[in-house]
């Protein structure tokens, strides 16, 4: 594999995720968003520690005419969780990087060939790349990226930020991101040894100073609770909620735990009833027959006769 080029790849049949804007309502005005005529404002294939998945995210618009964010696009915020913007890798690869310089002191190459051995396509330049992007999610390039939140509270009113944390080893430490939904632009990220709400609250108060005053609209996250109890320590007056797609997991939770109950009952009924033969066609037609034949409990014949 040739130093400095990306590696070619190629996956029609990636599984497809999915992500739609998780506001519902128009910061501005509070009408309902649409979804009629907007495409996707990202699509492509990322590249994680468990396979290739095809991310897709879609925004929403205000359809208000009296709104002054009228036609404006607003962008969905749970494909960042997969990926960074710019980059075909999972944020558990660029995790995973990261701990293996950092922690294990591996050489770029030595850290390609383990995520080679582990079915993710890369090479040395892309490993340092994705170190650099490592530390840029832990110490921020904060004076462009704060003007950019500049911006974006400028032109929507506000923040939304949305924290998440990821174990890239399964276990032991791990990365925390916390991000601006409206212009995507990462703002803090730490590895934590400890995630509780002491911790984690320490590490958002960091994140506080660097924002300032801007005004914050909202709060998102996972349903982690030191996690949610940390950002509204940190920001009181923010209203706080579950990202949309762990909302529709926690809301599909009890249908699945019905559904494996259900799905236990009728295994346990079920299973000692003989199983249905596989007949040819000509014996099934023979075994019917035969059956209509047989005179009912009344005396007379079968049900056709």
């Amino acid at each position: 594999m040739a130093v400095g080029r990306r590696p070619k790849r190629s996956n029609p049949h990636a599984q497809r995720m999915t992500f739609v804007c998780e506001l519902e309502c128009c910061p501005q005005c509070g009408t309902r968003l649409s979804a009629e005529g907007c495409g996707s404002h990202s699509d492509k294939t990322v590249q994680t520690l468990n396979g290739e998945w095809r991310v897709i995210a879609y925004s929403r618009v205000c359809s208000n005419p009296g709104c002054r964010a009228s036609g404006q696009h607003f962008h969905a915020a749970g494909h960042l969780r997969v990926s960074p913007p710019y980059s075909t890798y999972g944020m558990d690869v660029i995790a995973w990087v990261g701990i293996l310089r950092e922690r294990e002191h591996k050489q770029f190459s030595e850290i390609q060939a383990l995520l080679n051995q582990r079915g993710v396509a890369i090479n040395d330049w892309s490993v340092g790349h994705l170190y650099r992007l490592f530390l840029a999610l832990l110490e921020g390039t904060w004076p462009q990226g704060h003007e950019s939140l500049v911006q974006a509270a400028q032109r929507h009113g506000g923040l939304i930020l949305m924290a998440d944390g990821l174990a890239p080893e399964g276990a032991g430490s791990q990365l925390y991101v916390l991000w601006e939904v409206f212009s995507g632009i990462p703002i803090s990220g730490m590895l934590i040894d400890q995630a509780d709400t002491v911790h984690l609250t320490a590490w958002l108060r960091g994140c506080q100073e660097l924002i300032g005053d801007l005004p914050v609209l909202a709060l998102l996250s996972d349903q982690e609770k030191a996690l949610g109890a940390a950002l509204q320590t940190i920001w009181p007056s923010a209203p706080h909620q579950l990202c949309q797609m762990h909302f529709l997991q926690n809301l599909s939770a009890p249908v699945h735990r019905a559904d494996q109950a259900l799905r236990q009952t009728l295994q346990d009924h079920l299973s000692p009833l003989p199983p249905v033969p596989d007949l040819e066609d000509e014996e099934a037609s023979r075994r019917v027959t035969q059956r209509e034949s047989i005179p009912d409990a009344a005396g007379g014949k079968g049900a056709n006769g």
